[in-house]
């Protein structure tokens, strides 16, 4: 139960379920307010600050623990998470059971990240340098974008931290739509390598053009110099394996009628030099279970092409 609920007397709210903060899907990205309970707060009566008298009798002024929510709010907004993704959390992650499928540790992989991270967190709200970040590999529709996304969300809105969220795609044309008004790429990179956490996805789709590879080279860079975490997560298998590519992948490559010699590595997609980092900033791990958007199907439409 929040602070502030505790200060009305209420032991639950049917809007916020005592996280103090309301989330909804904006027309692009998810967006968080405040709850309205809070307008009630009898401390600061909704303005997140306090008067109050020093030790020499002189008025000053304080912050009320809405303050802190409202900067929980901001840094919730700033991260720019889908809008599709705005309410997930770590436990809603639906696992596939299956002794092929390892879908039900991920969540506890995941889990063990957030403590880390929250056991780094300092008193002013920065992470400590030096965090190990997570890296998931696996075919579309095992959960990573929703592992990802929770994980997120649950670093901003329960701890404040500075969390950034990018799809690589769509992060490659914000960049080049920036580049044709004139401006440059500093301005969209330099928020993503200065925030606590950073959350790429989609890591290896496009063209794998020069650019884009130089691109993904100065996000890893420049975190890898700074000491920060990543947490990213692609289609493409991290390497392959003594006995050929790894096995999702050409499981992946088969369903969907492609020969395994097309099947592309991250490394492949990447280059060396930022492959190389990624493998020294991030434990690596590949989903393995089935296509969780499919399983919702009905048979029929499941097995159409």
């Amino acid at each position: 139960m929040s602070a502030c609920l505790a200060e009305l007397g209420v032991t639950a709210c049917e809007w916020c379920r005592g996280e103090d903060i309301v989330t909804r899907a904006g027309p692009e990205r998810a967006e968080a307010k405040l709850c309205r309970h809070l307008d009630a707060c009898p401390t600061c009566r909704g303005t997140g600050f306090l008067r109050t008298r020093d030790a020499n009798g002189y008025e000053v002024m304080g912050s009320c623990a809405r303050g802190g929510i409202v900067r929980r709010v901001a840094r919730f907004n700033e991260m720019a998470l889908p809008a599709r993704f705005h309410d997930v959390r770590l436990a809603s992650y639906e696992a596939r059971g299956g002794p092929q499928n390892n879908q039900r540790q991920m969540r506890a992989i995941v889990e063990a990240l957030r403590d880390r991270l929250i056991d780094a967190q300092r008193p002013d709200g920065a992470i400590e340098p030096g965090i190990r970040g997570l890296g998931l590999s696996g075919t579309p529709g095992v959960g990573k974008t929703h592992l990802l996304c929770a994980l997120a969300r649950e670093l901003t809105i329960d701890y404040g931290m500075v969390v950034r969220y990018a799809d690589f795609s769509n992060l490659l044309w914000d960049l080049k739509s920036r580049f044709e008004q004139g401006s440059g790429e500093a301005s969209l990179l330099a928020p993503l390598i200065d925030a606590d956490v950073l959350v790429l996805d989609e890591v290896g789709k496009g063209k794998a053009s020069e650019w884009d590879i130089s691109i993904i080279d100065a996000l890893v860079a420049g975190r890898y110099n700074r000491r920060k975490t990543i947490v990213f997560a692609t289609n493409y298998a991290f390497a392959e394996t003594a006995g050929g590519v790894d096995m999702n992948r050409a499981a992946s490559g088969a369903r969907s009628g492609g020969g395994l010699s097309h099947l592309e590595t991250l490394k492949d997609r990447v280059h060396d030099r930022v492959f190389s980092r990624l493998c020294e900033m991030c434990e690596l791990v590949t989903v393995i279970g089935p296509d969780q958007r499919k399983a919702s199907l009905p048979d029929a439409a499941r097995g159409a092409r």
